[in-house]
């Protein structure tokens, strides 16, 4: 952004220093042309003057040789060449003949004109000299006769010279004022940025979850500065509605486990006063229980999931992994578990929510693994930047209209199905699903190699 508001600045001083110097650039150019010019014709008018009488008379008389003189002083001092014709164009007097004898000047234009008795000025390309002259060519009159003609030509290398230095002095005056403006622009520019990158800092970590994070609110355009509150404002907002929540789930769940607690109970003292007959209704009663305690606790990991707001880190997944393997063993029965992992396989997750996911799926596979069966978990690196961890078991596996609702909350298969299974609250997929999401990854159900269902989560590497 420093750079956009740097380049628009320097953009804008551009266009007001070119809509200011070029313009005088070109003034200046026409005014030292128009100057000399003016210059040029006074001395011509002067010369023409004094050479009048020597005109009007012989050519042989003893003023030519004084003409002459002057026109040479005048050619050294000034650079130019100076030409006085008669009236028929006859070069009486040249301080730069190009060869001996003389010569006529009939034919050139501006001569013409100044021996019909008009001033003739401008600029042309000399051939034989190979550079651009000035010229002025007045008549030699009196009595309204013309008797000849004095023509100057100037060379406009000095002139040129003049002009390019005036542009250089412009294009200097540019500079400066493109460096300080650069200057006052980036310190400017910093100036803006800086609260504003404050904001996107307290916007990103906002994001990733640190709700406690906030916008810095220093000496800034108060634009930025009611930007800065009122996002500090709106973290805030939103941090105490997560409070709120989080004292809801745990308020929730010692609520909700308390009564399930004494239920338990109570239905275990029963069962010491009741017949063989009524035992049955007390284990089935006992059993509804157990259910719907899954099911509180499974509630609650949801609400957790959804209010989650732990940061991601470097995780060895492998590690997490066996953990959790170990874990599982005790309640796997006849069904045995594989890590099909080594070494170690970093993933940017939260460690718990890795844990949980893990477990999730593990319990989900348990349950529909037939005896004897294989539950394998694998931790691989793939492709991309990510990391995958598979959990496949040996069960009977689902449809393809089953896999694709089995993440839906508390939606469950019939029996035999497989997913979330008749067994289960339908909602350890989708509790999986949601902790993956958090830690921007995906997670997705195939058919398994050898028979059965594989659930593929795709996290992001370390």
């Amino acid at each position: 952004m420093t750079r956009r508001l740097l380049i628009s600045y320097l953009s804008l001083t551009v266009v007001v220093l070119a809509m200011l110097e070029v313009p005088l650039g070109f003034i200046n150019a026409r005014g030292e042309r128009a100057q000399l010019t003016a210059k040029v014709e006074r001395d011509a008018v002067t010369i023409a003057s004094l050479a009048e009488s020597t005109i009007e008379g012989d050519a042989s008389t003893s003023n030519l040789p004084a003409i002459e003189a002057l026109a040479g002083r005048y050619a050294a001092d000034t650079g130019a060449r100076v030409v006085i014709t008669n009236q028929q164009g006859l070069a009486v007097v040249d301080s730069a003949p190009p060869a001996a004898g003389r010569r006529s000047f009939a034919t050139r234009p501006e001569l013409r004109a100044a021996l019909r008795g008009d001033v003739a000025t401008g600029t042309r390309h000399s051939s034989t000299l190979g550079y651009d002259l000035l010229y002025v060519a007045v008549p030699i009159a009196s009595g309204g006769t013309v008797h000849g003609a004095v023509r100057i030509t100037y060379p406009t290398s000095e002139l040129d010279r003049r002009i390019r230095n005036y542009w250089l002095v412009l294009a200097g005056i540019a500079a400066v004022v493109l460096a300080a403006a650069a200057l006052i622009g980036l310190s400017f520019a910093r100036w803006i940025r800086r609260p504003l990158a404050g904001l996107e800092v307290a916007a990103a970590e906002a994001g990733a979850g640190d709700l406690s994070a906030r916008a810095p609110v220093p000496d800034a355009p108060p634009e930025l500065r009611r930007l800065a509150l009122e996002f500090n404002d709106m973290v805030a907002r939103v941090d105490g509605l997560v409070s709120v929540q989080k004292e809801f789930v745990a308020d929730a769940s010692h609520e909700l486990r308390t009564p399930l607690t004494a239920l338990r109970l109570r239905l275990e003292n029963l069962e010491r006063h009741v017949g063989d007959g009524g035992r049955a209704s007390l284990d089935a009663a006992e059993t509804e229980v157990e259910r719907l305690s899954g099911l509180v606790d499974e509630l609650l990991a949801l609400a957790r999931a959804d209010a989650g707001t732990a940061p991601a880190e470097a995780v060895d997944l492998v590690g997490v992994a066996a953990a959790r393997v170990d874990v599982w063993l005790a309640t796997a029965g006849e069904v045995r578990m594989r890590l099909d992992a080594s070494g170690t396989v970093d993933a940017r997750v939260g460690s718990d929510r890795a844990a949980q996911v893990i477990d999730n799926l593990v319990s989900n596979a348990l349950r529909h693994a037939p005896e004897s069966s294989v539950v394998t978990i694998s931790v691989a690196r793939a492709a991309g930047g990510l990391v995958e961890l598979r959990v496949a078991d040996e069960g009977p596996g689902m449809t393809a209209e089953q896999k694709a609702r089995a993440f839906d909350r508390f939606w469950r298969a019939g029996s035999g199905s497989g997913g979330s299974g008749a067994g289960g609250s339908g909602l350890g997929l989708a509790i999986a699903r949601r902790l993956v999401e958090v830690d921007g990854g995906t997670i997705e159900l195939r058919d398994a190699p050898g028979g059965g269902l594989e659930a593929v989560v795709r996290l992001p590497a370390a």
